[in-house]
């Protein structure tokens, strides 16, 4: 390639790892005569170069078969891929059965990974302390409590809750109901404070709040019991309302006639269920793209704000 360009083998290396050392004019040729070599940079050697792992880690405490009906993940996987595979950075995928801190500091330990997305984010959320004191950077992939000292990208999915709720207010339900995941996580009280200032604002009352795991014997027992006493629930999944709308033929009681339904997330179920499921559609590709860029950039010694994401879109179909 030197010998190509007519440069010193130094110039190349300079030029191919976008380093100082050589002209505009230089640089542009060195790199026309690697394109016309079909040359690409070798991962490995620059890892040895600059001794970096050129890896980002992702743990999700999962099952892997939940995976499948997960919209949030499968999007937002693809956008964390947009953004690395293009600066020749991997993801460091680990799935674990349940949240543990532990998996964190020993993949920090193990030196395969420079930084990790963290997702999931609880109150006091004990990840926090042990990145911290591995020295290694992250971006949280939603908006943390004040105590987080990592910087943070979020979605205005907030809002798309409220969007819910103040559509079934506009059809005239006045006892409508909430059906929410796990208590512990941010993103679900961030659900349910924009829901409950929602409908407070359109003059409603704000109905039962039930927040359980989907899947588990309690989200169940929610979805019977809320099937049956309320005359709209909005729920912060996809997953959640379906179960709800099931919840509710069982019970003998129609949808949107008897009860109507909002999900989120605008997942394949929403549009194939029957009823088709309103829900609150969000660009979580946008998101994952937007927490790895950031995390990249924080690796190459920048701390740039995060840029304004999409807003969330409510899609209106039978179900309500």
């Amino acid at each position: 390639m030197a010998r190509r360009a007519g440069v010193s083998p130094a110039a190349v290396s300079f030029a191919v790892n976008d380093r100082p050392g050589v002209g505009a004019e230089t640089r542009a040729r060195i790199l026309r005569a690697a394109d016309d070599l079909g040359w690409r940079p070798s991962a490995h050697a620059r890892a040895l170069t600059d001794a970096r792992a050129r890896a980002v880690g992702l743990v999700l405490a999962r099952d892997p078969g939940d995976l499948e009906t997960d919209a949030f993940f499968v999007r937002f996987l693809a956008g964390l891929e947009r953004a690395l595979s293009p600066r020749d950075h991997a993801l460091l995928l680990q799935l674990v059965p349940a949240a543990e801190a532990g998996a964190y500091a020993r993949l920090a330990a193990s030196g395969r990974v420079d930084g990790f997305v963290l997702t999931d984010v609880e109150r006091d959320d004990p990840r926090f302390g042990v990145l911290e004191a591995a020295g290694l950077p992250a971006v949280v992939a939603g908006r943390p409590g004040p105590d987080c000292p990592f910087p943070w990208v979020e979605t205005e999915h907030g809002p798309g809750m409220a969007a819910a709720a103040e559509h079934l207010a506009a059809r005239g339900h006045e006892r409508i109901a909430l059906l929410g995941g796990e208590a512990r996580l941010d993103y679900v009280q961030a659900r349910a404070d924009h829901w409950r200032a929602a409908l407070l604002a359109a003059g409603r009352e704000p109905g039962p709040v039930v927040l359980a795991a989907p899947g588990e014997p309690a989200a169940a027992t929610a979805a019977r019991a809320l099937a049956t006493g309320a005359t709209a629930v909005a729920a912060t999944s996809d997953v959640l309302a379906v179960s709800l709308v099931a919840a509710a033929r069982a019970a003998g009681r129609r949808v949107p006639e008897d009860l109507a339904v909002t999900g989120f997330d605008d997942s394949p179920l929403a549009a194939h269920g029957v009823p088709p499921l309103t829900s609150v559609r969000v660009d979580y590709a946008e998101f994952g793209a937007a927490a790895a860029d950031r995390l990249l950039r924080l690796l190459d010694g920048e701390d740039p704000a995060p840029g304004r994401l999409s807003a969330p879109e409510l899609v209106v179909r039978a179900s309500s």
